[in-house]
């Protein structure tokens, strides 16, 4: 049997490759079926892509890509899934399907029905889950997998090999004799140790290109610790763990488990360089975090990059981490507004814990980035001004701030379609370079003027902030100020590894400033 999964990936190429399709590829093989994956990565639907942002608002070094061929093409959907198709020739069609990319699942389908209008097609990821009804009612689709596919995955794929009623397996919604049958949910997989390596070999060889610091690596994604207890109001955790009835517990592999894998892909797939996935890899026992450094350092010793929160920052964890070849941690900060963080954003770090593991984190040498998110509720230029300021308090090495977009599922959603901020009709797609909300006081050119200066605010020393607040007109003098200063930011920032460092060329930029007409 053949299975093509399908990925409608709006995004580019040296993200995350979906642990969910890596996994489900996996399991499938494993019982002798056949896969590949139809992949839209390569496609220009007309959204900037994450590189080319953070490229033109400093907050990424610029990366030569053209030996890569990663640049999205105008290829038509169409004729790249029907050559797909009739060269594969698939028994099943599985979709993972995003809330902000269902659209180009649904043309596919589409495409599907007219080359075969039986053929079944599954769809599971975090759209599906959202609205398995309406997936079903609306989007020809055949089965949808709400939650986690993991145990109802094989179990379909068993089912099917013996010929037995696909209709009645848990996590899976389909429909018989015109009416959908809702099958329970069953508890998360507690045995990761049980599933399979990740299979990568039906991903195309460009989503192993990842840029850092300005150069690219041979790269892996994997994630040592599944889910988050955290209920932050922007993030999907809260609805799983209504979902699962507040039983979505932390789940890890062992860690001769994870090592054996890790080794097992920095061997097959020559990897260089290895992104860990986890929501919060600091969010363990500090003896599990010096075992698995032990045995990753002498088995796999790839540098890597991890996400945490600043509760879980302690110098003995960092200095671990220095030991095991980390070299750069991503700390969400989110913004610098005490009363919106906590009471709209719903996070639980304090402005002290932010400060505090940055300061941990330069004391050890690893590089250290900032999320932030510009225009959620309640967004003011004052608020703005605030995230600024505790980026600077917090030392922070490398600033990064994206457009805070509504998704489906979060409380964050609701608050922004009750105030007036977001009309889901308008707008259900997430831009990277565009604001989702509406706000009185400042408008959408605000707001991307706001975005893109961001770095040099947070980076740059405040005898610079009179000409950025300048660039703010956008006239040609404007442009031509913000164009100098970022030739300063190149000079002083990007060339001291994202540290300011004086050149000794102050007074001629501060004069050269002055003097742009």
């Amino acid at each position: 049997m053949k299975i093509m999964f399908v990925w409608p990936n709006k995004d580019s190429f040296g993200l995350c490759k979906p642990i969910g399709i890596s996994l489900l590829s996996a399991i499938a093989k494993e019982r002798g079926w056949e896969t590949n994956l139809f992949d839209t990565t390569e496609i220009d639907f007309g959204f900037v892509n994450s590189n080319k942002a953070g490229e033109s608002a400093k907050m990424f070094k610029p990366i030569d890509f053209t030996p890569y061929n990663v640049d999205k093409k105008k290829i038509d959907l169409k004729d790249m899934f029907i050559k797909s198709f009739d060269t594969f020739k698939p028994d099943y069609l599985a979709f993972t399907v995003l809330s902000d990319e269902y659209k180009i699942a649904e043309d596919i389908v589409k495409i599907a029905r007219k080359l075969n209008s039986k053929i079944p097609i599954l769809w599971g990821g975090l759209y599906p889950t959202l609205n398995p009804e309406k997936t079903l009612n609306k989007h020809d689709v055949d089965y949808v997998f709400v939650g986690e596919a993991l145990e109802a995955f094989p179990d379909f794929l068993d089912a099917v090999e013996k010929g037995l009623d696909t209709t009645n397996i848990k996590n899976i919604w389909t429909k018989k004799e015109g009416k959908i049958i809702k099958n329970s949910l069953r508890p998360l997989k507690k045995d990761l140790d049980s599933l399979p390596y990740f299979d990568w070999d039906i991903f195309d060889k460009r989503h192993f290109h990842k840029p850092f610091e300005g150069k690219i690596y041979v790269g892996g994604d994997h994630m040592s610790n599944w889910g988050c207890p955290r209920h932050c109001t922007y993030c999907i955790n809260h609805f799983y763990h209504e979902l699962f009835k507040n039983k979505y517990p932390i789940r890890r592999y062992s860690t001769k488990r994870i090592i054996n894998e890790l080794e097992y892909l920095k061997k097959k797939y020559g990897l260089q360089f290895l992104k860990f996935q986890d929501e919060d890899f600091l969010m363990r026992p500090v003896e599990n975090l010096r075992e698995f450094s032990e045995e990753y350092v002498k088995r796999v010793n790839l540098p890597f990059v991890i996400m945490t929160n600043s509760k879980s920052v302690t110098e003995e964890k960092v200095k671990i981490l220095k030991d095991m070849n980390c070299v750069s941690v991503s700390i969400g900060i989110e913004t610098g507004n005490e009363y919106l963080r906590k009471n709209v954003l719903e996070r639980m770090d304090s402005r002290e814990d932010i400060i505090n593991a940055f300061k941990i984190f330069k004391k050890f040498g690893i590089r250290a980035a900032s999320f932030n998110m510009l225009g959620i509720p309640f967004e003011t230029m004052e608020t703005y001004m605030e995230t600024v300021e505790l980026n600077r308090e917090s030392d922070i090495q490398c600033p990064n701030l994206g457009f805070f977009y509504p998704f489906e599922g979060t409380k964050l959603r609701e608050v922004s379609i009750e105030n007036g901020f977001f009309d889901p009709n308008k707008r259900d797609v997430y831009h990277r370079d565009k604001p989702a909300l509406k706000f009185k006081n400042l408008t959408e050119r605000d707001l991307v003027w706001m975005w893109r200066v961001f770095s040099l605010y947070v980076k740059l020393p405040k005898i610079y902030w009179d000409f950025i607040g300048r660039t703010k007109l956008q006239d040609e003098k404007g442009k031509n100020i913000l164009a100098k200063l970022f030739e300063i930011y190149d000079n002083t920032i990007f060339a001291n590894d994202f540290w300011f460092k004086d050149d000794g060329k102050q007074e001629e930029y501060l004069k050269e400033l002055k003097s742009i007409k």
